[in-house]
């Protein structure tokens, strides 16, 4: 069994706030930031986490960021606890500065592909955790990088592209079977307006039983 979080997709301040009282039911809610003004990402966040102070809090920015939107976003949200910033940025570079200069857990996505991202990310203090995906990476490079980001101490997350149960449900034996994720993020099929398999893990509220 497995507990994934929710996203809270880009959009307006009243739809964030709107969908993370609507997905009460999720203790984690990631939310997508960097499509467009940075002004409203802060304000949603915010929103957010005046909606659900129990929640813990993720954000993702697809490393859709400059480094400047970046420092100002994290400074003016400091005060929401942000338990990790998932590729707020695109360049190595910039991921080291943003992580030097806020102090936040960052997780790389786009920069890693293979286990040796792992280690670079290790070595330059790129990365306190590393998202693993089987439709970016393959099934045999993701169990590769959770190898290594085991063998670098680097916190391991696992997540998805937009991809059906099918994928989900591979990616979620996974993380059950090797065990040692501190963030899943299985969530894609929610969003999927059919959903063109059935059986596979069930799924209650955050909760994903692959008993089934």
């Amino acid at each position: 069994r497995l507990v994934t979080d929710v996203t809270i997709t880009t959009g307006g301040v009243d739809d964030a706030r709107r969908e993370a009282i609507e997905y009460r039911a999720f203790t984690t809610l990631k939310i997508k930031v960097g499509g467009g003004d940075v002004t409203v990402d802060i304000a949603r966040l915010r929103a957010v986490r005046e909606a659900r102070p129990d929640a813990r809090l993720l954000v993702d920015a697809n490393a859709g960021l400059s480094l400047a939107d970046a420092l100002r976003f994290a400074s003016e949200t400091r005060d929401a606890n942000i338990a990790l910033f998932e590729q707020p940025v695109r360049a190595w570079d910039d991921l080291v500065a943003f992580r030097a200069q806020t102090g936040l857990h960052v997780a790389i996505d786009e920069s890693v592909t293979c286990a040796d991202d792992v280690t670079r990310a290790k070595e330059i203090g790129a990365a306190d955790a590393v998202n693993i995906k089987i439709m970016k990476s393959g099934i045999f490079e993701a169990l590769a990088i959770a190898e290594r980001a085991e063998q670098e101490g680097i916190v391991r997350m696992i997540g998805g592209m937009v991809e059906s149960r099918l994928a989900m449900g591979t990616s979620a034996c996974i993380a059950a079977g090797l065990g040692g994720f501190s963030f899943i993020d299985l969530d894609t099929p929610l969003f999927l307006v059919e959903d063109p398999f059935t059986g596979g893990y069930v799924q209650n509220g955050e909760r994903l039983d692959l008993a089934p």
